[in-house]
């Protein structure tokens, strides 16, 4: 699309490339915190539903793009009126606060298992329907409306099939979403069924009607035999029972405690280091070798890619929940990052496998591809192993962090915001230090190669050494349970003896 903007030369389109990607992180890092706690307020369904709308609106705009602004505009629109990742976060975490950590790491590992399938589908998709009069003259090139609209239009085919498919889910969300906040369920089954004012005693009531706590020192007495005067005051006094008042929202600075912040630091600079890799990956494999890459093909990235996809699926829905319930959020969390800095090290190292002899051929003549693919298939393997257990631990933690369930909105958009500022920023800081140290001549040949890689390490490092400091019982879910004392609270014994 941005080439046929004309804009500038092959050598710096990507420049260009670079606004259009950052500016959905730049648009969701101003209003993702603003989504998640109007989520606390009036909901999850209803943001979820806003977010959906606007997706549509922006993609549909997206695809009518014939300036470089237009599309800036209708992308920076998409991250403005979407905060539907944080939101989706908190409910995922509602649904599950009463499960135990393995099924929640199970539940949690599908909202990044949904986002690679699209981020598989989604490229698919733009590269067949992109220019269809050309691709598929047959059916596009015949003349008319159609083929007029979309020969001014080349790019709206995707984005109309990527809008229906929202609509879909617009659809499918207004009939059979559920709010999952409870203080904005409707309350009807309690205002269907009559409320009884003390005029049975708890052990003539039926089973449904009993306690979840019975304890004797917490039941009411029976005050029909005792005191019938107040009971009858009572009832005919205040035929409908007070309700308490509903909770306030917490505001933003009760949601965002320390322990919130410790972990969104944490999620931040994983962020960073992750968008760091995915920008560097591509930009290593594909360069020459002697600027320092492997000389690797599209097509061979592209396979390495989507072997890193299938390793994701595997992870999420079979490794991970067993990790979590062996080692627990936290542990797993700092294992794993712990592990980052060493690959991050050695992946550096991958290029000088051409120098081992190929055992494939009769001569074992070396500087083939077949170690350097083995080396590059296990690097992958445990890369994406420990930045997709990272991903799905750090948002549990994030979750459980919450001081309260009505605030995970708030929670959820501030660190949706963290991330998303990272991710802005680390595309680019991986350009610059890529191109800087390749031109630093000044420094030798064979340490310049390996500063992108050693700067990841040392974020890797930096990125651990942050969790090292979050403290385990801020990340106790208990508190979120009532205690038996906040159940029952005991009586005021004075107000019992006037009472009797």
């Amino acid at each position: 699309m941005l080439r046929d903007f004309n804009l500038a030369d092959e050598a710096h389109l990507g420049y260009y490339v670079g606004f259009i990607t950052s500016a959905f992180a730049v648009t969701q890092l101003l209003t993702g915190i603003h989504w998640g706690m109007l989520s606390d307020r009036i909901g999850r369904r209803p943001v979820i539903l806003m977010g959906l709308i606007g997706t549509l609106s922006s993609i549909i705009l997206f695809g009518l793009s014939k300036s470089f602004t237009w599309a800036l505009l209708s992308r920076s629109l998409c991250g403005l009126l979407n905060g539907n990742v944080g939101v989706l976060k908190s409910m995922v975490s509602e649904l599950t606060i009463e499960h135990s950590p393995e099924q929640r790491a199970r539940a949690f590992s599908l909202l990044p298992l949904m986002f690679g399938i699209g981020s598989i589908v989604g490229p698919i998709l733009g590269g067949l329907l992109s220019n269809p009069v050309q691709t598929y003259p047959s059916l596009f090139g015949q003349g008319g409306p159609l083929t007029d609209f979309f020969t001014e239009f080349p790019y709206f085919l995707p984005c109309l099939v990527s809008g229906i498919i929202c609509a879909f889910g617009l659809i499918f969300g207004y009939f059979f979403l559920e709010e999952t906040l409870a203080s904005a369920i409707p309350t009807t089954s309690a205002i269907k069924k009559p409320i009884k004012v003390f005029h049975e005693p708890i052990e003539e009531q039926e089973e449904e009607e009993r306690p979840l706590l019975e304890n004797n020192q917490y039941k009411r007495p029976n005050y029909e035999s005792n005191n019938n005067d107040e009971i009858d005051r009572l009832s005919t006094t205040s035929p409908t029972p007070t309700l308490p008042d509903k909770p306030t929202t917490p505001s933003l600075r009760e949601a965002i405690t320390p322990a919130v912040i410790a972990i969104c630091i944490s999620y931040g600079l994983f962020s960073f280091q992750a968008i760091f890799y995915d920008e560097l990956f591509p930009i290593w494999t594909a360069s020459k070798r002697e600027h320092g890459g492997l000389g690797f093909r599209a097509d061979e990235i592209g396979f390495l890619l989507a072997y890193c996809g299938c390793v994701t699926l595997v992870v999420q829905l079979f490794l991970l929940p067993k990790w979590t319930k062996r080692f627990g959020q936290l542990r797993l969390f700092q294992i794993v990052l712990f592990g980052c800095i060493f690959l991050y090290f050695i992946q550096g190292f991958t290029r000088y496998l051409y120098g081992i002899p190929d055992p494939t051929t009769e001569d074992g003549h070396s500087q083939t591809k077949f170690w350097v693919w083995i080396g590059l298939i296990v690097t992958s393997t445990l890369k994406t192993m420990f930045h997709t257990s990272a991903f799905t631990s750090c948002t549990i933690l994030t979750n459980d962090a919450a001081p309260r369930l009505d605030c995970l909105g708030a929670v959820n958009g501030f660190s949706q915001c963290c991330a998303s500022g990272m991710r802005a920023f680390g595309p680019a800081t991986c350009g610059i230090i890529w191109s800087a140290s390749l031109g630093a001549e000044w420094i030798p040949y064979a340490i310049r190669i390996h500063i992108s890689w050693v700067t990841l390490s040392i974020v890797g490092a930096i990125t651990f050494w942050s969790t090292t400091k979050l403290n385990p019982l801020d990340y106790d879910t208990s508190k979120f349970f009532p205690t038996e004392e906040q159940v029952f609270p005991p009586e005021d014994e004075e107000e019992l003896n006037r009472r009797a």
